[in-house]
């Protein structure tokens, strides 16, 4: 006979469990002991425990509901099972309190999940809020603590506990919220379970999952196989997960061995323009946008009782996970393409005299004409100068290049075949030039359009952790320490490319002019490594003086070492794609020798002096870095150290009372006050703004001017996730929560909740723009987080229902400037008033520069709905047959790119352009901005049904979207260059080659149709 507990019964202690077992023995050998004596009937015995939460990422200290000061919300394997959800995302969206979900990437399976106003993102460059827990193992991964949905098995999860506030038991990123994860066992979860559907987008899933326990050895399995097309054109995807444990108890111990293997592959198509929404829905702006996720996790783990109340509980893991990336986007720079007429169509001019091409000679064989300084007026190099490496400042002034090896001699010319690639760097001032040159229509042969990303990342953390943990009626105890060590690779690496008429990104260099060196070869933008090591020490106490009183007390000590290797572009490097040419190759215009001797001169031209200047002294000065795509790598280490506490009390006034109203007995009041940090990951320090106040120019002493560092020097731009910069410092984070709530029954057994939050954030770090072409992590100030939650639940005959409200205020509390240059309130400033942005001491814009808005406290977030709610009404029609909808509702909410709240729709786009005579620039009014800077408040109703026809067997369907409501989830502001034409030529892709044409647009996540799926389930 196996014993499997109830749940919501207390945990049983060593005692407990040794007298049930001889109860259950001695109930067994009664009849062979007495097999004549009267068989007696006893009453049966209904014994109803209280609802319980194990308290922290580990095993062995659990609470009673009531003992808590905070609004735990749980999820059980069998709401995990009547949801029919698809995903964590779907699920939590559907049945938490104060969650909304944010699909910028438009996969499922790749939602953002906010809770409280914070965010659980599997994107790199989200501020992330919250912790996730597997089991005891932190799944918030070491790049950038993004978490990874797809990774996590749903139907191997016995529980999720979501634990409010920044709560110091959870560690490092809890700054809103925990998420603990507690996986199924062989004694808990005996049986097999199968199950298959399909349905809708021409989806397949199956489920399997099995448990076995013989009283000491129990295993668990369970598998996921999910593959669909997508509603979306070109957004398949697969999902491989599996899942196994193993368990060994004893009397005084319990073991665990488990592996989670998972291999994913994932497209998400993203945002579309709002425009392109309305003609079809199902569109994709580009493609693809594939990404491959691997994980292999293993964690051994155990707890030993020393007596009825102190046990030691312990744990070691490592956690193997890879992620490769591929996505196909505008190439957006293409409004600067012109920016060297070199690229235009161009073809060699005929020679006019009978001289020979010019060779030049190369005596030290670096690629590099030979070189050196005339300081005396003679046009002759000076001795020692020749191809002299270190260059001072003021240098330039003197440079020559040294002269051909024969005189008179003649450099190739190159004229004009077409009008500018871009139409806008051609005449767009009426009365337009017929002269072809100057045509704005653009040129659309050989000219790249999109650009290929690829990302690699890298990821390996080992860990572990021990706790003592004290259980008795007065105390709950715990005292433990863990350390984590993660080590990071990232690499990424672009290319330019087409774009065919499904909008799909490909690189084709054999149809793009060849002077374009992007389209013929990757080329690299940053290569990354880094070493974090947490240590960390906790303690919790929750002191019960009476049944009815409750305090608790606990903090923990974190020190964190964060080591960073970086190789990124340099500030020449940091140009952009198109600015990569190989004129050496295709716009030659005379011979470079392989060394002083004309007979090392190759027959036809293979180099290009036009660069002279910046080939041979730019790339000496520390403003323009090395002259190459990459940069030497740099090493920096940070520390960090804080200690957080957290104080409550949880109370039951009228508990053990006699009063009018049985369900007072059950009123909980309680309070809470916690305080969490945050460290920046390692791609936040890798991308870190630099404001120490530096020379513009670092090679200049006359130069007076102080800028921003990383606006002066080397640093690169970061434009996540193709680029990091060196390491300056970011301070962590901390986050003080504050709630007040209470909790009870009415109606005798329908539960209820309210309650209210507060969480500030100080040194807050957000992805800003500083430039047009420079982003960077940095710190913003303060944030807050605050807002009212709602629930009631419960059962009246064959009906259940349960009703979820938040309201989530998150608004930023500092004021700072940001580059936002699609939104109608970003600045427009003359090239004058563009040069002359003044800093304060912290070298953050006391003022608006080109494109930047203005946030001021009391700005909302992006992403955030002030309202949400959550509501599931489930009919039992029959004790088989189940039918039940459910509603999802969330209020409007700001797109990203209109922090400062301030877009309006019917604006005009401003910028300057030359006049009529091209004697100045002037004001000019561009197109109207049509779309709204928010995505609509929508609610949503899915229907689901069960019905078991035979004795574990049951046939189940849902209907998502019932009403087939067009909605959206997510949004950004942006630049739609598949624009109608004014002047700009149309590709077959739709592209308008001129960026003055292009529509400033609201890009959204649109919301799935509706869909239906039937399936099959076998339990026993």
């Amino acid at each position: 006979m196996s014993l499997k507990p109830t749940p919501g019964l207390f945990k049983l202690g060593k005692k407990p469990r040794l007298l049930l077992l001889t109860v259950t023995l001695s109930a067994n050998t009664a009849p062979c002991l007495a097999e004549d004596a009267d068989a007696v009937e006893l009453d049966t015995i209904t014994i109803n425990g209280k609802p319980t939460a194990k308290l922290g990422p580990l095993e062995g200290l659990q609470l009673d509901r009531e003992q808590i000061p905070g609004n735990i919300q749980s999820v059980t394997s069998e709401d995990i099972r009547e949801s029919m959800s698809t995903s964590l995302g779907d699920l939590m969206n559907s049945r938490l309190q104060s969650v909304n979900v944010n699909d910028y990437q438009g996969n499922p399976f790749q939602m953002d999940i906010t809770y409280r106003g914070f965010s659980a993102s599997p994107q790199i460059g989200t501020p992330q809020g919250l912790s996730v827990f597997f089991d005891g193992v932190r799944v918030n991964e070491p790049f950038g603590d993004i978490v990874n949905w797809d990774l996590i098995p749903m139907n191997a999860l016995a529980s999720m506990d979501v634990f409010p506030g920044s709560n110091p038991l959870f560690g490092l990123n809890t700054l809103g919220g925990a998420l603990s994860l507690r996986t199924k066992n062989g004694f808990d979860d005996p049986g097999a379970n199968l199950s298959f559907q399909g349905g809708s987008w021409d989806r397949k899933k199956g489920e399997l999952s099995a448990g076995w326990n013989n009283g000491t050895l129990g295993s668990f399995i369970a598998f996921t196989g999910f593959d669909e097309e997508g509603w979306r054109v070109n957004s398949p995807s697969q999902v491989m997960q599996g899942f196994a444990r193993f368990d060994l108890r004893g009397d005084d111990y319990a073991l665990r061995f488990s592996s989670l293997l998972v291999g994913n592959t994932l497209l998400g198509n993203g945002l579309i323009p709002t425009d392109l929404y309305r003609q079809n829905p199902a569109s994709v702006f580009t493609s693809p946008d594939n990404t491959e996720n691997e994980l292999q996790q293993y964690t051994l783990g155990g707890e030993f009782f020393f007596n009825d109340e102190w046990s030691l509980t312990g744990q070691i893991y490592r956690r193997d996970s890879n992620r490769e990336a591929v996505a196909g986007d505008i190439y957006e720079d293409f409004s600067d393409i012109e920016i060297s007429d070199q690229s235009k169509p161009m073809a060699p001019q005929d020679n006019p005299t009978d001289d020979p091409v010019c060779r030049y000679p190369d005596a030290n064989r670096d690629g590099i004409q030979d070189y050196g300084l005339d300081r005396d007026g003679d046009f002759l190099i000076d001795p020692g100068s020749l191809n002299q490496e270190t260059l001072a400042f003021g240098d330039d002034d003197y440079l020559i290049p040294a002269p051909p090896m024969e005189e008179p001699c003649t450099k190739i010319r190159y004229k004009s075949i077409a009008g500018p690639r871009n139409g806008a760097a051609g005449d767009n001032t009426p009365p337009i030039s017929t002269d072809p040159e100057d045509s704005p229509a653009g040129y659309i042969d050989g000219t790249p359009i999109g650009v290929l990303s690829k990302t690699s990342i890298g990821q390996l953390t080992d860990g572990g952790s021990v706790q003592l943990n004290w259980n008795n009626d007065l105390h709950k105890f715990m005292l433990g320490g863990s350390v984590d060590y993660a080590r990071t690779d990232f690499d990424t690496s672009q290319r330019l490319g087409l774009i065919d008429a499904l909008h799909r990104v490909y690189s084709d260099p054999a149809h793009i002019d060849p002077i374009f060196t992007a389209a013929r070869e990757d080329i690299r933008n940053n290569a990354f490594s880094g070493k974090s090591t947490t240590f960390s020490g906790y303690f919790s106490e929750t002191f019960s003086p009476s049944d009815n009183l409750h305090l608790s007390v606990s903090g923990r000590y974190n020190y964190t070492r964060v080591k960073n290797r970086m190789q990124a572009r340099t500030r020449a490097g940091a140009a952009s794609l198109g600015a990569y040419q190989d004129r050496n190759a295709y716009r030659p215009n005379s011979i470079l020798c392989n060394g002083a001797d004309p007979a090392s001169c190759p027959a036809e031209p293979n180099y290009s002096d036009r660069d002279f200047l910046q080939t041979v002294y730019l790339a000496q000065d520390p403003y323009f870095g090395l002259g190459k795509h990459r940069d030497t790598p740099t090493s920096d280490a940070f520390d960090y150290t804080a200690f957080n506490p957290s104080a409550g009390i949880s109370y039951l006034p009228f508990k053990n009372q006699d009063v009018a109203y049985e369900d007072l007995k059950h009123l909980n009041l309680f309070f809470n006050w916690s305080r969490g940090t945050r460290v920046p990951s390692s791609v936040e320090l890798g991308c870190a703004y630099d404001g120490s106040l530096v020379r513009q120019n670092p090679g200049d002493p006359n130069n007076t001017q102080r800028v921003p560092k990383s606006l002066a020097t080397i640093g690169g731009s970061c434009t996540l996730p193709t680029s990091l910069s060196g390491d300056p410092y970011l301070p962590q984070i901390f986050a003080s929560s504050y709630e007040f709530g209470m909790r009870g029954k009415i109606f005798g057994d329908w539960d209820w909740n309210a309650g209210l939050y507060r969480t500030d954030l100080k040194d807050d770090i957000y992805l800003v723009g500083i430039t047009a072409d420079r982003s960077f992590f940095d710190t913003i100030g303060d944030t807050r987080r605050q807002g009212i939650e709602f629930g009631f639940s419960g059962k009246v005959g064959i009906v259940d229902l349960q009703v979820n409200y938040g309201y989530t205020d998150a608004t930023f509390q500092s004021h700072l400037f940001m580059v936002s240059p699609h939104n109608s309130s970003a600045a427009v400033l003359s090239p004058n008033e563009a040069r002359q942005i003044p800093y304060d001491s912290t070298g953050r814009p006391l003022a608006a520069g080109q494109d930047m808005i203005e946030i001021n406290p009391g700005d909302r977030m992006p992403g955030i709905p002030l309202h949400n709610i959550s509501a599931n009404l489930n009919v039992h029609l029959t004790p088989k047959w189940m039918l039940g909808v459910t509603m999802i509702a969330h209020s409007s909410s700001y797109v990203r790119g209109n922090e400062n709240n301030e877009h309006t729709q019917g604006d005009y786009d401003y910028y300057y352009a030359f006049n009529r005579n091209k004697t100045r620039q002037v004001l000019t009014q561009g197109r109207q901005y049509k779309d709204s800077g928010s995505i609509a408040g929508y609610a949503v109703f899915n229907l689901k049904t069960r019905y078991e026809v035979a004795k574990g067997v049951s046939f189940f369907g849902m209907i998502n979207n019932l009403f087939d409501r067009d909605y959206a989830t997510a949004g950004r502001l942006g630049i739609n260059p598949f624009s109608p034409s004014e002047r700009g030529a149309i590709g077959p892709s739709g592209w308008n080659y001129n960026s003055r044409d292009w529509l400033n647009s609201t890009f959204i996540g649109p919301g799935a149709p509706r869909a239906y799926w039937v399936g099959l389930e076998v339990r026993y």
